[in-house]
């Protein structure tokens, strides 16, 4: 048994009793609302759930780093009345007129658990690089725009 395997079963169990099913990966394994399970369909539809997170946790035993990747996951009800994860529309969310919950903002409590039993197993948090790029090129926008800014001012006072 690995230090994954071992970090996927403590997550299982600090987890039992919720609607979240845990997949095994090549490179670590998923946390995911359990959309299969017809025992969560009536407590999904009642909060009007329409988006929310899956989780890759992408681990690398042999540094002892570890990366949580949230991917942002859009449901929607079938016609066979049960819920289906839906790919999100390229351009932004969906929106609807009907009341619905993001569950998107309430991913922290996730994170800081599997932050804490990663860190009891020795490992150590790395970003994700897609996320590490987007802040990187927000700060060189950033950094470029006040550049720009001062160059128009020194030249309209000079």
């Amino acid at each position: 048994m690995t230090r994954t395997d071992d970090l996927m079963a403590m997550m299982q169990r600090h987890m039992r009793g919720t609607a979240f099913v845990f997949s095994r990966t090549a490179k670590g394994f998923t946390i995911d609302l359990d959309l299969a399970n017809p025992q969560w369909w009536p407590i999904i539809a009642q909060t009007n759930l329409a988006e929310t997170s899956s989780f890759q946790i992408v681990t690398d035993e042999i540094d002892s780093k570890f990366t949580i990747v949230e991917i942002p996951r859009r449901i929607e009800w079938g016609g066979d009345d049960a819920p289906h994860f839906v790919q999100n529309a390229p351009g932004g969310p969906k929106q609807s007129m009907r009341d619905e919950v993001d569950l998107r903002v309430s991913a922290e409590p996730i994170r800081r658990l599997v932050r804490r039993e990663a860190g009891g197993l020795g490992f150590r948090e790395t970003l994700d690089r897609k996320k590490l790029y987007t802040m990187l090129g927000v700060a060189a926008g950033g950094v470029a725009a006040v550049v720009i800014v001062l160059v128009i001012i020194v030249n309209a006072l000079g």
